[in-house]
């Protein structure tokens, strides 16, 4: 099988130590480009969660282009870790904000768990 495509740490670009260190804003327009109708969640997690993720150690994403031309064609992530929380210990506002990437255990003690 011929290498059509390479992978790379979306870390990379943002780490200031690294040669291909292009920045946040830099690399927010270069992910702009990436779109996928079929799944609106896979594409808004990259355009809106994914350096966040990558910068708070949260997940790790890696970025798929093609070889012939350098495009962006897909990407993975991997979450780092399940995070949980007691919802008794937070507002109802912070339970919103985080009901966007978690679910609620209602079989235990009332706990959050963050699924990245």
């Amino acid at each position: 099988m011929s290498n059509q495509y390479f992978i790379i740490n979306l870390r990379v670009y943002l780490d200031k130590d690294q040669p291909t260190y292009i920045g946040e804003h830099s690399l927010y327009k270069l992910l702009s480009d990436f779109s996928c109708p079929g799944n609106p969640d896979v594409e808004f997690f990259l355009l809106h969660n994914a350096i966040e993720f990558t910068k708070k150690d949260q997940s790790i994403t890696y970025l798929v282009f093609s070889e012939s031309d350098a495009a962006l064609v897909g990407y993975f992530s991997l979450a780092i870790k399940p995070i949980s929380i007691c919802a008794a210990n937070i507002s109802k506002t912070m339970a919103k904000k985080l009901a966007r990437v978690s679910i609620l255990n209602q079989k235990q003690t009332p706990i959050l768990l963050l699924l990245i």
